[in-house]
C-alpha cells in the first residue's frame, strides 16, 4: 500500500489547436501544464473533468498514438510520473429550473467514447465542458453505469450548481437509485463536519478535490489514498465503505471558500450570526446563500461518524500573506513541490529560497497562528 495524492477535478482551458473548453477556465489550463503543475504541486493522480469533450478527447487519442501517455493495468494512464483518471462534468436539471453539476470517471478512453456516443443525443454542445443535458438524472446515472463508470456529485453543497446545495434536501429526490453515487466532492466552503449534519450523505464516501479553473488552483484541495496500484481500480475500490481507501481529505479551510456564507449583493453585507441567514437583515432581501447557511437550514443528523477519514483544514501556498506569485514560483522551483513546502519542508530552507516573510508565513501556518476571514458572495476569504 502506498499513499497517493490526488486532485479529481481538473477543467481544461483550451485543447491542443487552441478551441475552447471551460470558457471560464484559464486557456493555459491544457493537458501538458496539468500534468507539469500536478507534479510542482507533489501530486501523484489527477483527474481531467472535460474527457468526454470532443477536442479533449481527440487530444487524449493523439497522447495515446504517440505513446505519451500509456495505459494502466486496472485502468487510467501513466503520462510521466502522473497518473491520468478519465471524467466528464455534466449539468443536469432539476424541478423548477435548479440545476447540479456531476462528474462520471471512466477507466479507459473506449469508455469515455462510449459514455459519449450514449449522452450524444442529450448533449447541445460536445465541444464544450460541464455538458448541459437535455435528460433526466437517472438517464445519466444509467449511462455512466453501462460504461463502466463511477457517479461523483461534484462541489455538493455549493449555491451555484451544487445537488445539496442548489436543488433537494436528498439525492433520492432527483434520483430514482442514489445508491448507485459512489461519493460526494465537498467543494471549497464544506468540510466533513459540515457533511455529516445531513444524514443523506452518510452513506457516500467524502472527495476533496480543486475544480481548478487555472495552473494555480490545482492541488488547493486534495484527497490521500491509500491504495495497492495508483489505477481506477484501486481508486473506485477506496470509495467503498464510505471511504475505505482514503486516508485524509485536505480541504481548504471552509472559510476562506467563495460561498462560505450568506452575501447580500445589494447592502454588502456578509451574514455573521450562529444560524442560517438567508434574507439580509438590513433590506429584507434574499442573499446568495452561504453553503454554512444551506447546510444549517438543511441538517438533521447530529452523528459524526468516528471512522470517517480525517479532514485537514488546508490553505494553499499562494493564499498565505507575503508569497506572491513570484515568491511562490521561487519556492518550488528551489525547495520543492508546494505539498512539501506547506507541510514538510525545514523552514530555513524555506527561508532561503522565499525569504524570512515566507518563512514565517508558513510557519503560522503549521502552528495555527494565521487569522482567517469568511468568503461569500462570490469572494473568496482572506488570510492575515
Amino acid at each position: 500500500m502506498a499513499l497517493v495524492y490526488a486532485d479529481l477535478h481538473i477543467h481544461i482551458g483550451k485543447t491542443k489547436r487552441g478551441t475552447p473548453v471551460k470558457i471560464p477556465a484559464s486557456p493555459a489550463l491544457t493537458l501538458e501544464t496539468i500534468v507539469k503543475t500536478a507534479q510542482l504541486k507533489g501530486l501523484q493522480m489527477v483527474g481531467i473533468a472535460d474527457a468526454a469533450c470532443s477536442g479533449v478527447l481527440a487530444d487524449l487519442e493523439a497522447l495515446l498514438d504517440r505513446g505519451t501517455i500509456e495505459p494502466v493495468t486496472g485502468g487510467g494512464y501513466r503520462w510521466g510520473q502522473i497518473t491520468l483518471l478519465l471524467g466528464s462534468e455534466v449539468e443536469i436539471g432539476h424541478d423548477g429550473g435548479k440545476e447540479a453539476h456531476f462528474l462520471g470517471f471512466f477507466p479507459n478512453l473506449a469508455a469515455v467514447q462510449d459514455y459519449a456516443a450514449w449522452i450524444g443525443p442529450a448533449v447541445t454542445n460536445a465541444a464544450l465542458s460541464t455538458q448541459r443535458l437535455k435528460a433526466d438524472g437517472n438517464t445519466w446515472l444509467q449511462a455512466v453505469a453501462a460504461c463502466g463508470g463511477v457517479a461523483v456529485a461534484a462541489h455538493a453543497f455549493t449555491p451555484h450548481k451544487g445537488v445539496y446545495g442548489s436543488c433537494v434536501r436528498r439525492l433520492g429526490e432527483m434520483f430514482a437509485c442514489p445508491e448507485q453515487f459512489a461519493a460526494l466532492e465537498l467543494g471549497l466552503s464544506a468540510d466533513t463536519a459540515m457533511a455529516q449534519t445531513i444524514a443523506d450523505t452518510h452513506r457516500y464516501a467524502y472527495l476533496a478535490n480543486s475544480d481548478a479553473h487555472s495552473p494555480a488552483s490545482i492541488g488547493r484541495e486534495f484527497t490521500v489514498y491509500e491504495l495497492p496500484e495508483i489505477s481506477f481500480r484501486a481508486w473506485r475500490n477506496a470509495l467503498r465503505n464510505r471511504g475505505q481507501g482514503i486516508a485524509a481529505l485536505h480541504g481548504m479551510t471552509p472559510l476562506l471558500g467563495r460561498y462560505h456564507r450568506s452575501f447580500c449583493a445589494s447592502c454588502g453585507v456578509l451574514a455573521a450570526e450562529p444560524r442560517a441567514v438567508l434574507s439580509c437583515p438590513h433590506c429584507g432581501r434574499r442573499m446568495i446563500t452561504g453553503v454554512w447557511d444551506r447546510v444549517h437550514q438543511i441538517a438533521d443528523s447530529s452523528e459524526q461518524a468516528p471512522d470517517r477519514p480525517p479532514y485537514k483544514a488546508h490553505v494553499p501556498l499562494a493564499m498565505l500573506p507575503g508569497i506572491g506569485p513570484a515568491t511562490c514560483t521561487k519556492l518550488l522551483q528551489e525547495v520543492g513541490p508546494e505539498l512539501d513546502i506547506l507541510y514538510h519542508a525545514p523552514l530555513e530552507e524555506i527561508r532561503r529560497g522565499g525569504g524570512l516573510r515566507a518563512a514565517a508565513s508558513i510557519h503560522r501556518f503549521r502552528t495555527g497562528q494565521l487569522t482567517l476571514h469568511p468568503g461569500g458572495g462570490g469572494k473568496y476569504g482572506k488570510v492575515t
